[in-house]
């Protein structure tokens, strides 16, 4: 599966024959998670699901049904970490003012700021919620906060890969193949899946989750984020991250 996903960006396995009728998306933010949930909500009859819990998190569920489909959605680690600098969802105010250099170096300490984001959060804690440690962006076996960014993405994208051994229906796909060409991605999920579209045309997806964020801090002080990376960063970025599971999915970064 691996391999063909390297290939072409978009991948399915199969481990049953039952017709396919709910899906989730896991995916760090920024790495087109939401795009890929609407495109398949508006342009195929499949129900979206939360049974994974926060999409944005290392997966936990007590079962995956037969009739469930996983999709993990990745991104280029260059240009998703400068998105995750320019819309830092869920990151704690001190260090959203960070500049793109810093911001990468820094640990990461997630806040629960927008309660209507977590909508698996248990009612006994819901009410209380707002201004406390997001736990899901912490390490989930040692409970620690990642060191950077970068280590952040490491462990969440094995987590995600992870998938790859819970025998579910498992779909991957890359942001930038979604990006590049979204009818033709619906189109490849309807074949793959043979399940047909809706209506009689496509259905593109013309808002943006991003636009809605806000920074808590003046944007003034902390500089804009650069269109791309300086060579110190890159090489910063390079031996921060797990360079054998970017090479897996068929990322490398010169």
């Amino acid at each position: 599966m691996l391999e063909e996903f390297r290939d072409t960006g978009l991948a399915l396995r199969r481990v049953s024959d039952a017709p396919v009728t709910q899906f989730q998306v896991l995916g760090e933010r920024a790495s087109g998670t939401n795009l890929v949930r609407k495109l398949i909500e508006k342009n195929l009859a499949l129900r979206h699901s939360g049974a994974m819990g926060w999409k944005h998190a290392a997966p936990r569920m007590g079962v995956i049904s037969a009739d469930f489909l996983v999709v993990v959605a990745v991104r280029n680690a260059e240009s998703w970490a400068l998105s995750m600098h320019k819309r830092p969802w869920h990151l704690a105010p001190a260090l959203q003012q960070n500049d793109f250099s810093t911001f990468i170096r820094s640990p990461w300490h997630g806040v629960v700021d927008r309660i209507s984001d977590f909508g698996d959060l248990h009612p006994d804690v819901r009410d209380t919620a707002k201004g406390q440690i997001l736990q899901y962006d912490r390490h989930p076996i040692t409970g620690l906060p990642f060191d950077s960014l970068f280590q952040m993405r490491n462990v969440k994208l094995a987590a995600h890969l992870g998938m790859l051994n819970r025998g579910c229906n498992l779909m991957l796909v890359k942001a930038e193949t979604v990006q590049d060409d979204p009818e033709a991605f619906v189109g490849r999920v309807s074949q793959l899946l043979e399940r047909p579209v809706k209506g009689d045309s496509f259905r593109g997806v013309t808002r943006r989750l991003g636009n809605r964020f806000k920074l808590s801090v003046d944007a003034t002080a902390r500089g804009e984020t650069p269109k791309e990376m300086s060579a110190e960063d890159r090489s910063f970025m390079r031996q921060a991250l797990d360079l054998k599971l970017e090479e897996a999915i068929g990322y490398t970064y010169p």
